[in-house]
């Protein structure tokens, strides 16, 4: 099982999750296992060591938008830091995973005690929703061509995807990819067809091949 030392490599959330070492706990996922449910009590701050994670946004009609991936390093709960009653996301483990939960009693007491960690916290958020916002914007502004090109290269880091001689594998399904955009499946469907037949994605079983510099070229 991982060490102190192990969660010295962790980023931003190093310093937070040593200070509360004490009370933090090892938790196991299996892939298809929801970490939390959107209504599920906002009461632990999660730090990923190993695994992939997802998050969803649930809508009323029970369907669910992806909208990001996480993996080692990164931190889940951020409904915790905001002191909100639920977490408002889905979680769920796509590999077997590892997590290092601490109450959110604790977070906001050691945040508290420690303003220059506040301080780090408050700006890797902040970042996280400028990015978020700008996204959004895209919805609007950007036509459905260019929101998938976005979304591909902005998963092409995520631990979802895997180099490749070529670029990288992007493990996902065509579902997955229009939750993320926000468009149809059919549509996306449409959008990657053309994509391939100008030989800049490759398409296969629950995955994309394609290389990231070509899809940043078009981009711009």
């Amino acid at each position: 099982m991982t060490t102190e030392i192990e969660l010295e490599r962790s980023g931003v959330s190093q310093e937070l999750f040593k200070l509360g070492a004490g009370r933090v706990k090892a938790m196991e996922y299996a892939p298809g296992q929801v970490v939390h449910q959107a209504s599920d009590p906002a009461d632990r701050f999660y730090l990923i060591e190993s695994g992939e994670i997802r998050l969803y946004d649930v809508l009323n009609d029970g369907t669910a938008r992806l909208l990001d991936i996480f993996g080692p390093q990164d931190w889940l709960g951020s409904a915790v830091l905001g002191n909100l009653p639920t977490y408002g996301k889905r979680a769920q483990a796509m590999t077997p995973a590892v997590l290092w939960a601490m109450p959110a009693t604790d977070v906001r007491a050691i945040l508290a005690e420690h303003p220059s960690l506040a301080v780090q916290i408050i700006e890797r958020v902040s970042q996280q929703l400028e990015q978020a916002w700008s996204e959004a914007s895209r919805l609007v502004s950007d036509d459905c061509r260019q929101r998938l090109i976005q979304t591909l290269l902005r998963f092409s880091t995520s631990p979802a995807a895997q180099a490749s001689e070529d670029g990288v594998v992007l493990r996902i399904t065509h579902k997955q990819l229009a939750q993320a955009v926000g468009a149809a499946r059919e549509t996306i469907s449409v959008c990657l067809t053309e994509l391939r037949r100008q030989n800049i994605v490759r398409t296969g079983r629950n995955q994309l091949k394609f290389d990231p510099r070509r899809l940043e070229q078009i981009a711009a």
